[in-house]
């Protein structure tokens, strides 16, 4: 198996999305298939999935032996972050493991550049016995798409005063709420205000999430400008951020996260 990054955008998205995989777990399996990669790896405490597939055309080569290759390949995320920080936004990066090794080789080139060295890695590949899941995706009762900087903004500010989120959507505004013993906040979104807003009419949907996990979901936003999510009654809200262009509708991030249930007084 080999994979060559087409650019340095694509490149830094791949590095920006294992720097937050560290939050959720401290290994991943990468499943390569013919036409895509696949990422998928789950929270400690099992509430939070991330999924992650990058179709063949994301990149600039891709190379993939169903006969010889792995199916798939286990990595440690923290040695992978620690290879990472070498790689120059100058150097074109590439992966590769061949059929009968226990490495994965990382390779950071660029020959017309006086001074930025060729840089050549080895890490050890692990084993890992996890399940992949079958990600079934429901109909969503209301969705949104936001500004993914702006959104990750008001929920750094929501973790002032507690460790739940509160979200009411109507047809109007979206209620955001975090309170405390200490005290609350409560932010109004105009729906005017959103890239896209999709709610049935005369439909009110409360759900309640941990603010730290929302969190973590939302430091993946470098991946890209704009995340899309989707909210049900009672069921796991999915935040997914498109990394294909128009081209390419197979390539994402996605991440789901189930509902914390709170008593109201």
């Amino acid at each position: 198996m080999k994979i060559v990054f087409e650019s340095f955008r694509k490149s830094q998205q791949f590095a920006a999305m294992f720097a937050n995989l560290k939050n959720f777990t401290e290994n991943t399996s990468i499943y390569i298939k013919p036409d895509y990669l696949y990422i998928q790896c789950m929270d400690d405490s099992h509430c939070c999935l991330f999924e992650c597939q990058l179709s063949k055309s994301w990149f600039k080569e891709y190379t993939f032996d169903e006969t010889n290759d792995l199916a798939h390949i286990g990595i440690n995320i923290s040695m992978f972050n620690k290879v990472m920080t070498a790689w120059n936004e100058k150097q074109e990066l590439s992966i590769e493991t061949q059929p009968d090794s226990d490495k994965l080789s990382i390779s950071f080139e660029n020959a017309n550049t006086v001074g930025l060295f060729n840089k050549y890695f080895e890490i050890s590949l692990i084993d890992l016995e996890k399940d992949l899941l079958d990600v079934v995706l429901t109909d969503t009762l209301v969705d949104l798409t936001v500004d993914s900087k702006i959104f990750c903004s008001l929920i750094n500010q929501l973790t002032i005063f507690d460790n739940n989120l509160t979200l009411t959507f109507n047809e109007e505004n979206i209620e955001c709420v975090s309170s405390g013993s200490e005290g609350s906040m409560k932010a109004l979104i105009n729906v005017e205000e959103v890239k896209e807003y999709a709610i049935p009419d005369s439909t009110v949907l409360k759900q309640s999430y941990s603010l730290r996990y929302v969190q973590m979901m939302c430091n993946f936003n470098k991946l890209s400008s704009e995340m899309e999510m989707g909210f049900n009654d009672e069921r796991p809200m999915v935040m997914k951020y498109v990394l294909g262009d128009n081209n390419d509708t197979e390539s994402f991030a996605r991440i789901h996260l189930a509902p914390k249930f709170v008593d109201d007084e």
